[in-house]
């Protein structure tokens, strides 16, 4: 699930505004911004058969610190989530005390069925 969520966030038109500063998890110190993290938060079977999971459902965060607006970011991350099946759950802005960085979150659903 990793390697989708790096392969769809990799997307020219989103490392054109980022410079590919796309990190799991955690960004290094002193990362300069704007720059996105992203984690998968939870994974669970969603449908079963014969006691075996043929669709597992991902919720995936994606995390977004800038110095000034993100919202051209946001826009291009729900677009290129949506072209890829991974549906928007959640959004909303916080600003970081501390570092002085806005930070937007989106959630994300996937559901990926088994090929067996």
């Amino acid at each position: 699930m990793e390697e989708l969520i790096r392969s769809v966030l990799f997307d020219d038109r989103l490392t054109s505004l980022v410079e590919s500063k796309i990190y799991l998890l955690k960004a290094p110190d002193n990362t300069s911004t704007p720059y996105i993290e992203y984690e998968i938060l939870d994974e669970y079977g969603s449908i079963y058969a014969e006691n075996e999971e043929i669709s597992t459902t991902y919720r995936i965060q994606v995390d977004i610190f800038t110095k000034t607006s993100y919202t051209s970011i946001v826009k291009i991350i729900k677009r290129i989530m949506k072209e890829n099946g991974i549906i928007k759950e959640f959004g909303g802005s916080l600003y970081e005390e501390k570092t002085k960085l806005f930070h937007y979150v989106l959630r994300f659903n996937y559901e990926y069925e088994s090929e067996e």
